[in-house]
């Protein structure tokens, strides 16, 4: 059987507008999409480019002799839109970092490309990538529609999106002297700046000198919101290439249809792709911030005294005692400011108009109230962040592992905490003394906690814990 599908090479790509792009430790994000354009000598075929990626830190490392190492099982199968198999191919594909360091640097895209000769056609394309070193491993389908070329008709290609246009170097995403890196996802944040796109022109009346584009893009209500100059172009190339951008700093977040319609004498022809703008790193990381603290308006602002209240209890637990002091002893005004300069203090990256930290504790302590809370108030708040593991897990994060141990007729129910990097390693032992949830630290080897050397005694049925 003919080879439908020909495969090329990895190329490692920085992306700065993957935000919303989170690492999931089983899953691997797989994008993918595709191009067709037209042989010059054949109307039975189309040329067809396919391009998937995925980013490097999803993949698990391991050390050689050059620095660190993965590998990437990959396999494509093809299919008419009815079923039928048409073609696949499975090859592996390693990946390399000087460090891990490198390795798990966030927003690396590994980028491929194959290509195929597909009859137009409906086509049900899947691309599968796993992890060798891990069992991580992800899945894409796409649906193809691969259109009919004529040879002599004004007909214009399917548009391919790009992240990035350089000069050619000789690889495998080369076209008409250039370097095209494609935008798998067809979503540009603001970061991006600017939407490339490619596409190519045939059937040009050669006694013509010149054909015109119009270049418009529709917003997701298909009213225009952008119309490029009309462009009056000489015929020189055979086909016309069609390469341009389009700066979407100013773009509203949403969905667009770039629309591309040439002119030729008494001839046009369009073709059109949808695109998303998503907002910039920052954007996104200051809307993440305002849906962390969305509950907890005193993080922002101090007004009255309920609200002094409840900023007192949040930063209990990771306050100093003359702060604490300081606190209590101020005016509304004067905790409001106070507020302000506690988080600035605490900031571990002033340089971003985000806090992290205060961020990470916030998310702490709603999840301690979630997760422990033996009961709610009339006005729905718990008091897990009173109870001994809510205190912990503010204080100190998620632990590295949990142990659980249920309740049996030797022992009482108990958890012990591990927290792997903190002091070289240390643990929390909770134990339940009332058989109803309530699990109360009674030992911990990290400095300036309960210590009770004789603990697993109070694991006995008739033991009260004090």
């Amino acid at each position: 059987m003919k080879d439908i599908l020909v495969l090329c090479l990895l190329i490692l790509f920085p992306i700065i507008g993957l935000a919303d792009i989170s690492k999931s430790p089983n899953n691997l994000f797989i994008s993918a999409d595709y191009s067709c354009f037209k042989y010059s000598d054949s109307t039975e075929y189309v040329f067809t480019e396919i391009y998937y990626s995925f980013l490097r830190n999803q993949f698990s490392f391991l050390p050689d002799t050059t620095g660190y190492y993965a590998l990437a099982d990959i396999n494509v199968e093809l299919k008419s839109e009815t079923g039928d198999f048409i073609d696949s191919k499975s090859w592996q594909a390693a990946l390399h970092a000087s460090s891990l360091t490198e390795a798990n640097q966030s927003n690396y895209l590994i980028n491929d490309i194959f290509t195929g000769s597909l009859i137009p056609g409906n086509y049900d394309l899947t691309i599968m990538v796993s992890d060798v070193n891990s069992n991580a491993s992800g899945k894409r389908k796409i649906k193809m529609i691969v259109p009919a070329y004529s040879q002599d008709q004004l007909e214009i290609s399917t548009i391919e999106l790009a992240y990035n246009v350089t000069e050619a170097d000789g690889g495998p995403f080369d076209k008409a002297g250039k370097k095209i890196i494609p935008n798998t996802r067809n979503v540009f944040s603001h970061d991006d700046t600017i939407v490339y796109f490619y596409a190519e022109l045939y059937n040009l009346d050669r006694s013509m000198e010149n054909y015109t584009l119009d270049i418009r893009i529709y917003d997701s209500n298909n009213n225009l919101y952008k119309n490029i100059p009309i462009a009056t172009r000489p015929i020189l190339e055979k086909p016309a290439i069609i390469l341009n951008g389009i700066n979407i700093s100013a773009f509203r977040v949403g969905l667009y249809n770039l629309q591309v319609n040439a002119y030729s004498g008494d001839d046009s022809t369009f073709t059109s792709k949808i695109f998303e703008v998503s907002p910039s790193k920052l954007e996104w990381e200051i809307a993440r911030e305002k849906r962390e603290l969305a509950d907890f308006p005193e993080a922002d602002k101090i007004t009255n005294e309920e609200e002094a209240k409840n900023f007192r209890n949040q930063i209990l637990y990771i306050c100093t005692r003359d702060e604490l002091k300081q606190y209590d002893e101020l005016s509304i005004e004067g905790k409001n400011n106070f507020a302000k300069a506690f988080w600035a203090r605490r900031d571990t990256n002033p340089s971003t108009l985000i806090n992290e930290y205060k961020i990470e504790h916030y998310q702490r302590f709603r999840y301690a109230n979630e997760a422990f809370s033996t009961f709610k108030s009339k006005d729905g708040q718990g008091n897990g962040w009173k109870t001994d593991m809510g205190r912990v897990y503010i204080t100190y994060g998620p632990p590295s592992d949990e142990e659980n141990y249920p309740s049996s007729l030797e022992e009482k129910p108990w958890i012990r905490w591990n927290y792997n990097e903190l002091e070289g390693g240390v643990y929390f032992i909770f134990i339940d003394e009332t058989g109803y949830g309530n699990y109360r630290l009674v030992h911990s080897t990290a400095k300036r906690e309960p210590k009770d050397y004789n603990w697993e005694n109070r694991l006995k049925p008739s033991t009260i814990v004090k």
